[in-house]
């Protein structure tokens, strides 16, 4: 006698095999959102042990931005920061300012992920001359060893 299957809850993943595959059928809707496509889920597809996602602030996609930056250019997809920025149409300046920010010190990056930064931190302040010395930036900023 086989077992009677359970039919998941409405709104709820669905997991099932394909052969040999595993297929995971998420209940979602695409919806444009100040020009980007954002994942809408059904209210009650979010298990309770599933964090909210809080909104990336303008520092934290400054740093992304200059991480990937300074990615392009280690991996030869531009020569320097100016090609960079011709690529990018981007100025120049504004490239150079911002991919400074990809030699952040460790801390400082947990911080402002983790949207702990120190009170007084801003991205006009971290694009400006930094030390080199990680111990250096982060008195800088406030986050002591």
């Amino acid at each position: 006698m086989t077992k009677p299957k359970k039919r998941p809850k409405p709104g709820m993943p669905v997991v099932r095999r394909d052969g040999e595959s595993i297929v995971i059928d998420v209940p979602m809707n695409l919806r444009r959102r100040s020009g980007r496509k954002e994942v809408v889920l059904p209210p009650d597809a979010l298990a309770a042990n599933v964090l909210p996602v809080k909104p990336h602030t303008p520092l934290a996609m400054a740093l992304a931005r200059a991480i990937r930056w300074q990615e392009m250019i280690e991996s030869g997809q531009a020569e320097s920061n100016s090609d960079l920025a011709r690529k990018l149409k981007l100025d120049q300046s504004y490239v150079a300012r911002t991919i400074r920010l990809a030699s952040l010190a460790p801390k400082i990056v947990e911080a402002i992920l983790g949207g702990q930064e120190p009170s007084g931190m801003s991205l006009l302040g971290l694009r400006r001359d930094l030390p080199l010395l990680w111990q250096e930036q982060q008195e800088l900023v406030g986050l002591e060893k």
